[in-house]
């Protein structure tokens, strides 16, 4: 199948714009999101059953997970298991797959970040 940025569903949430490409009904095992945001990922949050999987193309930032920081650029890869809390900020335009597709009901909400 190819999927196009047409096709995609898209909207915005916690500062960063999203481009759905797949999700559970298209391919179970993996979701795929492009995403850009100025200023990083208001909210800190952690999801049962899905690692979220980062593919950074273009920026800077830092992600927090589990309290800890790590900086990241262009190129880095984060890998964020299922069941740890993360937010993220900075300039970025990132891709990211979650593995298995992404469900609502097991993504729970810590607390509103500052940016």
């Amino acid at each position: 199948m190819i999927y196009r940025r047409s096709d995609a569903t898209s909207f915005v949430k916690h500062g960063v714009r999203m481009w759905v490409y797949t999700g559970r009904q298209d391919c179970p095992r993996a979701a795929i999101v492009y995403q850009e945001t100025d200023r990083g990922h208001a909210e800190e949050f952690y999801h049962d059953k899905s690692a979220f999987i980062f593919y950074i193309i273009e920026g800077q930032g830092v992600w927090i997970i589990e309290n800890e920081e790590y900086p990241v650029e262009a190129t880095d890869v984060v890998i964020v298991p299922p069941g740890k809390r993360f937010y993220y900020r900075g300039t970025l335009k990132q891709v990211c797959i979650t593995a298995p597709a992404w469900e609502e009901a097991h993504e729970h909400h810590v607390r509103a970040v500052e940016l």
